[in-house]
This record gives C-alpha cells, sequence and structure tokens, in this order.
C-alpha cells in the first residue's frame, strides 16, 4: 500500500481519527497496530524479519546499556552492527556478489521492503545507546512502533530514535499542527502526482529505448529526471512528515530548496537530509570527519559517498554513481580556494555569479545521475554517449514532441516545474520550509493556491501510476 494508493488514502483519515479518540498514553499501540498492518500489506512475510531484528535490536541495546559497567560496551555494539549489517548484505547484496564473482549460484531471496531504511535506524539507535546520547528503551512495543512506524519505513526519512521514541510517549496534534500537516501533504501529492508523474514519462520513453533517441533528447531526459527525482522523493517525504504532523508525531524535513546550492557539498547538505546526516554523524565523523589531514579528509569524504552508492542499490551503476560524487566533491574541495580567487577577479553581478554556480552544480548532478536512472552500466554509458557523439538539435527538437506528453503537455509540465521552482526559490530566501509559506501568503492567494494544487493533481494522477522510486531502494 502506497501513500498514492486509493486504499491509504481512504483509511489514512480514519487512523487519525482513532488515534484522536484513544487517551494520549495508549496512542503509541495504535500507531504500532496500523503500522504493522501497513507494513503487513506489502507481504505478511517481511513481518518476521522486522520483527526479529527488532527483538535483536532490543536486547542487544540492553546489553550495550548494561555493558557499560564492565566497559565492555564496544564489544556488543560491534556484534550488534555486524549482525544488523550481515542481514541487510544477505537480503540485498548476496545474489550481485555472486553474480559479481561469477558464480551461477542464485539465492531466491525477495529484498524486504524498507530494510534498507530500518536497518539504519537500528544501527543508530545501537549507536546513540553506547554513546550516551540515548537511554536504552525499555518498552518493547515502543521500540518496535520506532522501526515499523508506517510513515518512515518504506522510504524514510532515516529518522533518529532520541526524536521519534519522546514523540510517541505523547502524540499530540494542535490545530496548527494538523493544519500544516494537511499543507504539507497537499505538496506532497501534487510533487508526486502532477509533476514527477508527468516527467516520468518523459524519461521512462527515453531511457527505456535510448538507440532511438538523439543526443538532445537523452540531454533533457537527464535534465529533468534529475527534478523528478526531487519531485518524487520530496514528494514522498512532505506526505510523511505532513501525516505526522497530523497524528503529533514531528519529523524533521528531508529536503532543503536543493537547486539552489551553489557547491555539490552544499547540494547534498540538503538533498536526503536524514540519510546524508546518518551518514555524517554514524561514518564521516568516526572515520575521522574533517579534524585530520587534507588527505585523509578526502579519503573520509569518498567513503562516505561510496557508501552511499552502496547503500542505494546493488548494482555496478550505484557503485560508479557514489565513487563518481566522492570525486567530485574533493575536486571540489581541492579547488574551492582558486575558485574563489577566479570568481573575485571576473568582474561581474553577484546575482550571475550565484546563478552560474547554481546552474553548474545542476548540471553536475543531473550528469551523475545518469548511472542512478538506469541502473545498469551498459545504458549509462550509453545515454552519454549518445549526448555527446549524437547531439542534433535540429532533429532533437521534433522528436522532444513525440516522448509521451504532446505540445501541450510539455508546455503543461513547464510551467508546473517553474512554479515549483518560484516556491522553492521563495522559501529559500527566507530560509524556511517550502510548505511554511503557505504563512505568509493572503488569506484568499493562499485558497487559490490550493485549488490549483487540488486541481492539478486530479488532472495528473492518472498519468503514471509509478511507485515512489526511492521506496524500491
Amino acid at each position: 500500500m502506497m501513500f498514492s494508493s486509493i486504499p491509504f488514502i481512504i483509511l489514512f483519515p480514519v487512523a487519525v481519527m482513532i488515534c484522536r479518540l484513544m487517551g494520549e498514553k495508549y496512542r503509541y499501540i495504535w500507531l504500532l497496530a496500523v503500522s504493522l498492518a501497513f507494513y503487513a500489506s506489502f507481504g505478511p512475510k517481511f513481518l518476521v524479519l522486522l520483527l526479529f531484528i527488532s527483538v535483536f535490536t532490543y536486547l542487544t541495546a540492553l546489553a550495550v546499556s548494561a555493558a557499560h559497567r564492565y566497559r565492555k560496551g564496544h564489544v556488543v555494539l560491534f556484534f550488534a552492527v555486524f549482525i544488523l549489517l550481515l542481514i541487510l548484505f544477505l537480503f540485498k547484496y548476496l545474489n550481485f556478489t555472486l553474480a559479481l564473482f561469477g558464480s551461477r549460484l542464485r539465492m531466491d531471496i525477495m529484498l524486504p521492503v524498507g530494510l534498507s531504511y530500518y536497518s539504519f535506524m537500528a544501527v543508530s539507535y545501537l549507536a546513540d545507546v553506547y554513546k550516551k546520547r540515548i537511554a536504552a528503551e525499555k518498552n518493547f512495543f515502543m521500540l518496535l512502533l520506532y522501526l515499523s512506524f508506517f510513515l518512515h519505513i518504506v522510504s524514510g526519512p532515516v529518522n533518529r530514535a532520541g526524536d521519534m521514541l519522546a514523540a510517541f510517549k505523547c502524540p499530540k496534534a494542535s490545530y496548527e499542527d494538523t493544519k500544516e500537516g494537511m499543507q504539507k501533504m497537499l505538496w506532497g501529492y501534487f510533487l508526486k502526482l502532477a509533476v514527477a508523474g508527468r516527467l516520468a514519462i518523459i524519461t521512462d520513453n527515453v531511457y527505456g529505448n535510448i538507440e532511438a533517441c538523439s543526443g538532445l533528447s537523452v540531454a533533457l531526459a537527464a535534465l529533468l529526471y534529475i527534478f523528478m527525482l526531487y519531485c518524487d522523493f520530496e514528494g514522498y517525504s512532505q506526505i510523511a512528515i505532513g501525516g505526522g504532523y497530523i497524528l503529533g508525531i514531528r519529523m524533521k524535513e528531508n529536503f532543503r530548496q536543493p537547486f539552489y546550492a551553489e557547491s555539490l557539498s552544499q547540494i547534498w547538505r540538503r538533498w536526503h537530509i536524514s540519510l546524508s546526516t546518518w551518514l555524517r554523524d554514524y561514518l564521516y565523523i568516526p572515520l575521522g570527519g574533517s579534524r585530520c589531514t587534507a588527505v585523509r579528509r578526502y579519503i573520509n569524504i569518498f567513503i562516505v559517498m561510496f557508501v552511499s552508492g552502496i547503500w542505494h542499490g546493488a548494482d555496478i551503476s550505484f557503485f560508479i554513481w557514489g565513487a563518481l560524487f566522492g570525486i567530485l566533491m574533493i575536486a571540489g574541495s581541492w579547488t574551492l580556494p582558486y575558485r574563489d580567487r577566479m570568481a573575485a577577479s571576473i568582474k561581474e553581478s553577484d546575482s550571475v555569479r550565484t546563478v552560474t554556480r547554481r546552474i553548474g552544480v545542476y548540471m553536475a548532478f543531473a550528469f551523475v545521475f545518469i548511472f542512478f536512472a538506469n541502473k545498469d552500466t551498459a545504458s549509462s554509458l550509453l545515454a552519454i554517449r549518445t549526448i555527446f557523439t549524437q547531439f542534433w538539435p535540429e532533429a532533437g527538437l521534433s522528436e522532444i514532441f513525440t516522448l509521451g506528453l504532446g505540445r501541450l503537455g510539455l508546455f503543461v509540465t513547464a510551467c508546473l516545474m517553474l512554479f515549483v521552482m518560484i516556491a522553492d526559490g521563495a522559501a529559500n530566501k527566507r530560509g524556511i520550509a517550502t510548505t511554511s509559506l503557505a504563512k505568509v501568503i493572503p488569506t484568499p492567494a493562499r485558497w487559490v493556491i490550493y485549488w490549483a494544487l487540488v486541481s492539478a493533481i486530479m488532472l495528473s494522477a492518472n498519468l503514471s501510476g509509478k511507485e515512489f522510486i526511492y521506496s524500491l531502494m
């Protein structure tokens, strides 16, 4: 059951109403029941692994806490993290590893939905208990709710136990929380169904038949794919975060106007924030972070980005994707002083330099994401080769109108993309979340925008029908 499915749209308000009718002290029990039922809708057998990991995490966290008295907490932590990562490896990477080493043996294993997310949340919970940032949770059902919470188990955000456990113990939503949550969910459905759904038609048609496309069409698909991915994943995140607000559970923002970043390191701080901060806190800093020599810092950056690629999928394309970003971020960090001096010597206005940087970052980001979009190295390389060897504007311009949307559809999609960029730009200037713009827009204009968003969703809902992309990670 995905967030964009009719059953979820019908059942979520029912779940909220029952939650409101229950006493605050026992609402977490209802949320747990809803979460387990939601997860079981993807396949009851997946529950077995979720329950095993939850019991294992619960017991080892208590063991880590108790072992502190004997200064053996690190031993228990290492064992627990090893087992959790081993489980993730067996389900997600075993068949890929066997194929990589030329073995014909294959295990008939299906990747459980959300395993990458709740495995990382379990690891961070254990690490926080070890570091004494939080106490080991004594209530097993509360910990199970943290790992299985239906709003984040499929595609994140990768929430921290310290934030979520406190919220679960007394979930209470005010009128303002409910209103803000509904605004976030509306924005999320608009991004997913009205914008990402339209762009997916173009990118699927191009990447599904690269051999028949011109370089211009493939380049356009590369530029549109990254915008589509942003709208798809930020759409999911806003639905999840907004739903949490309505239930009285606040989750942190997962994106912050990434296309207004002026460097690759900055765009990563604005993109999939819950994962990037997880990698920073539980991998980059333990490796030494930036408090070391320049060479060691570059190695740390590369390791983090490469691990990010591995986490996203079991395919060489993802490994290349992570490695390329690591190389580009190292190059960006190394050349920063020289680029700053060069920029200062060029007699251009600050606004021109800012726009130029943003366009450059977007294009670099989109180029590397070609490997993410295709999930097949040969197809990715074919796409790149097509862009550089068959870039014929004359033929490509007419071909663009045959990619699934037609002239009117392309015009509408361009208008929707422009609207998203204007909204993100206004929020970026104010340093707030995009949905928080509703607080500064006059009431009549706000209701016109609500009506326009609902209309766009209704007119676009059946265009794509694709799952949220990050639910497949």
